[in-house]
């Protein structure tokens, strides 16, 4: 009889550095129209961040404390901060024009993809306490969970826990179908937001879709 492979005990740190990594350096290469503060502010400030939790946690997250969580959390209120005031520049310069089309079109490719990073970050920190708390049995039980995936419905997978990757896919297929795919939101803060990463997307991929065409015609 075939017996599933249980995830390992505690999260590997090398995904979530690497999406950071992408995400600031996507920032460096941002067109100075959307941006609000010089493009080395945001990578100075991410790199200060994370050169610290990788330090504590180099290889897996199998440790917490209290400053520890909050500069995690710093993190991620950095990158989606900052993803969503180029977001509104973005917007603003499809909307108004542009002269090189095609290096507004490049830039809200890139904003897109930062933004899928930036939720993804958001989803993991806020479901369960966090990736560390996810993996302590006490917790798990008592904490409210603001995802459901499909493994955790499965009593063959009850030892299952989600990683990064997974919030990933979540906030991926959020920003492409405009709502939840095979992972609910099970908390009012996660269905808010969810809604709001929809809509920025939604508004996103229309003025993308609709400046595309005016430079084909």
């Amino acid at each position: 009889m075939s017996t599933r492979r249980a995830r390992p005990q505690h999260e590997h740190r090398a995904p979530v550095a690497v999406a950071v990594l992408v995400n600031l350096a996507l920032s460096l290469f941002l067109p100075s129209e959307v941006l609000f503060f010089p493009s080395w502010v945001v990578p100075a400030i991410g790199l200060s961040l994370l050169i610290p939790l990788v330090v504590f946690n180099p290889r897996r997250l199998t440790r917490e404390t209290t400053w520890s969580r909050w500069l995690s959390f710093a993190l991620a209120i950095l990158l989606t901060v900052a993803n969503q005031l180029t977001v509104v520049r973005t917007v603003d310069q499809l909307l108004h024009g542009h002269p090189d089309g095609g290096a507004v079109l490049l830039t809200a490719l890139q904003v897109w993809v930062s933004s899928i990073i930036a939720f993804g970050l958001v989803y993991w920190e806020l479901d369960r306490g966090g990736p560390v708390a996810r993996r302590r049995p006490d917790l798990f039980a008592r904490d409210e969970a603001d995802f459901q995936f499909p493994q955790e419905t499965d009593p063959a997978t009850a030892a299952w826990r989600p990683v990064y990757l997974d919030y990933l896919y979540v906030a991926l297929t959020n920003m492409m179908a405009f709502s939840p795919t095979d992972t609910m939101p099970m908390t009012v803060r996660a269905k808010m937001i969810m809604a709001y990463q929809s809509i920025g997307g939604f508004i996103l991929l229309a003025l993308v879709i609709s400046r595309a065409v005016n430079i084909i015609s």
